[in-house]
């Protein structure tokens, strides 16, 4: 394997939220948090008026998400017909950061030329129920992969985050080995981030140990790219990101120390971790 591409969206690649930062869901480890620092806009005109302020200058894509609704999706269908102007008038490579769908949601979004889909699998009751505030289960998030893979865009991308519960990892495995079954061209891991002012600031991430596991689980049993996300402890990118990078366990990795890149000469690409090969072939941006 060649050494890991690193991605750092940028300007090139902005993050949308079209929820402003309000999320009904209030998950316990974030609390709408991560939704303030994306830009805001709450109509379908708002959201054309940014995406060709970004194309302007010279952005190449975005990564549309917000906060969900109480039946864990983000309420995007009154958006898609703007997304397809959008893509038809800049060919901007639109990522969205989708909850739980049925069918005609991941047909709908198909239709509207979206490119990706990012999609969080958790598959453990406990922190669908407790963790998430979702009246749903692990079965939902299972149907709702299978309707984007059968009816959705071409690029599904499942996230797995590590260590939602409290720190520790056990479910994750079992997401690892039923996900081998569709066989992604991408799988990105997450790690658990204690933040501020939430009910779970106290809690501890996983061990780095645990860490390392669970993603060489995942390098032995997936055929597709593995990839670390953008979510993750700062203290921790200094350990986990040097021993992923050093033995070539993934092939992305968002945002690593600086002093890792110019360490190990790695190529950087201004956009999303989720845009495939084959669209990245194609758009040759962002590399030093």
């Amino acid at each position: 394997m060649d050494k890991p591409l690193v991605f750092i969206p940028g300007k090139k690649f902005p993050s949308i939220s079209i929820t402003g930062s309000k999320c009904w869901l209030n998950c316990s480890y974030c609390m709408g948090y991560y939704l303030k620092s994306m830009d805001h806009v709450f109509s379908p005109k708002e959201l054309y008026d940014l995406a060709r302020y970004y194309w302007k200058n010279g952005a190449m894509g975005m990564l549309i998400s917000g906060g969900f609704t109480r039946e864990g999706k983000l309420p995007i269908e009154p958006y898609l017909p703007i997304i397809k102007d959008i893509k038809n008038d800049f060919k901007l490579i639109i990522n969205l950061h989708i909850g739980i769908v049925d069918r005609k949601l991941a047909s709908n979004i198909r239709y509207s030329k979206i490119d990706i889909v990012d999609y969080e699998f958790i598959l453990d009751n406990r922190v669908i129920k407790d963790i998430k505030h979702l009246d749903k289960d692990a079965d939902d998030y299972i149907k709702g992969y299978e309707a984007l893979v059968n009816y959705g865009p071409d690029y599904i991308v499942p996230h797995i985050p590590l260590g939602l519960k409290h720190g520790i990892i056990d479910w994750e495995y079992m997401a690892i080995d039923l996900l081998s079954n569709y066989d992604p061209y991408l799988t990105v891991f997450l790690i658990f981030t204690p933040t501020k002012n939430t009910p779970m600031a106290y809690a501890k991430p996983p061990k780095t140990s645990d860490i390392l596991d669970i993603i060489c689980y995942g390098r032995r049993r997936l055929n597709g790219e593995i990839a670390l996300g953008c979510m993750r402890p700062w203290p921790l990118r200094y350990v986990v990101d040097e021993i992923l990078i050093k033995n070539k366990i993934v092939n992305r990795i968002v945002h690593p120390p600086r002093r890792l890149i110019n360490k190990y000469d790695l190529r950087v690409i201004e956009a999303c971790c989720s845009v495939p090969q084959s669209i990245l072939s194609t758009i040759g941006y962002g590399i030093n």
